[in-house]
């Protein structure tokens, strides 16, 4: 009879190559390399990277399917996000350096007179890109509205805010044909031409 260490075993197991565990460690390299220079990756990019990868090393059996970037994304624990800010565009040293230029520059203004204003689009007629239906029933939407504000916002330092200033494309829109400008959230409404 004969006995087989468990241990030794299962250490055998967990630590097996297969012929695309070469993609793998290939792929995974090549993920932190582009995420290093903060280059987007998508499924259908990394999907032919290891198709790239699976050529060059002769293995013409494998495929690159939609499960296979699902466990590739599980093993490396990968999730799929929405790309937001502009952080990585900026240096760190020049905010450094603009930080203590400010200080320098506020110098001897009183902070309620130290203000921060920013533009915003505000899309007033834009429908929501989900919604809940019932299983089984197609959901399909129109076209999507890009009529839209422009609002200026500016506080102070101590969190005052001015009036906000709303600049749109017509002088009186047609939205607001039965308003009367007084009575609007954001009185001050200057016209632009859109070109």
């Amino acid at each position: 009879m004969w006995m087989v260490n468990s241990n030794e075993n299962s250490k055998n197991l967990k630590f097996r190559k297969t012929e695309t565990s070469e993609i793998d460690e290939v792929g995974i390299k090549w993920f932190r390399s582009a995420r290093a220079k903060n280059i987007p990756i998508n499924g259908v990019l990394l999907q032919e990277k290891a198709r790239e990868v699976g050529r060059t090393l002769g293995l013409d059996t494998f495929k690159v399917s939609n499960g296979w970037l699902e466990k590739f994304r599980t093993r490396h624990n990968i999730s799929f996000k929405s790309i937001c800010g502009e952080e990585k565009s900026v240096d760190p040293n020049h905010v450094t350096d603009w930080v203590e230029k400010l200080k320098s520059v506020c110098q001897g203004y009183d902070v309620k007179n130290i203000f921060n204003a920013d533009e915003s689009d505000l899309f007033y007629r834009i429908l929501p890109d989900k919604t809940l239906c019932f299983k089984g029933e197609k959901c399909s939407g129109g076209k999507i509205s890009i009529e839209r504000l422009t609002i200026l916002l500016c506080y102070n330092i101590l969190g005052e805010s001015e009036t906000p200033l709303v600049i749109g494309k017509a002088g009186k829109p047609r939205c607001f044909k039965n308003l009367t400008y007084g009575n609007l959230m954001f009185p001050a409404i200057l016209t632009r031409k859109h070109g």
